[in-house]
């Protein structure tokens, strides 16, 4: 039964956009692991450099109705802290989400969101992206961010280009 749904982890690959390349927050969705009640959970993760940390995000999930039946995110112990929340409504091209809160403490590192996905009986395969991501800082500023899909080291934050000036 086990080799069932290692081999089910072919229906979902993940395709992330970056909205930037120069950004220096990032959203990062895990690998699925696979339920044997046909869904497939990911952590949305949020990684960002010092000064740049956000108090709000936005992002969008597209993919295929006729392959995924169902997508759920619930809140991760980074929002959590942060006492924020995520609100998320969808269409039939798009899962928008947005993590508020009524303050303008900011979001640390660390998992933002669970998501659950339900693939649907017979979709062998489909593709889960998330395009739009976005962030605003306490004061109201906007924040760019990227996505991006896998381990952590593919979203580091580049390295700091400030030092000394002088002759």
């Amino acid at each position: 039964m086990r080799g069932v749904f290692q081999e089910s982890l072919r229906w979902l690959p993940m395709l992330l956009w970056a909205n930037g390349i120069s950004a220096q927050t990032c959203m990062v969705l895990s690998r699925p692991t696979i339920g044997t009640n046909g869904t497939a959970t990911f952590d949305l993760s949020l990684r960002s450099s010092p000064g740049d940390k956000p108090a709000a995000l936005q992002w969008t999930f597209q993919y295929s109705r006729s392959d995924i039946t169902a997508l759920a995110v619930d809140d991760g112990p980074a929002l959590v802290a942060a006492g924020k929340s995520t609100f998320c409504a969808g269409n039939s091209d798009a899962f928008n989400c947005l993590a508020v809160g009524l303050n303008s403490r900011v979001i640390g590192d660390g998992i933002i969101g669970k998501v659950t996905a339900t693939l649907a009986s017979g979709a062998d395969s489909t593709s889960l992206l998330v395009k739009s991501s976005l962030a605003g800082s306490p004061e109201g500023y906007f924040i760019s961010v990227i996505a991006k899909y896998g381990a952590a080291p593919y979203c580091q934050p580049p390295p700091h280009r400030g030092g000394a000036v002088g002759k």
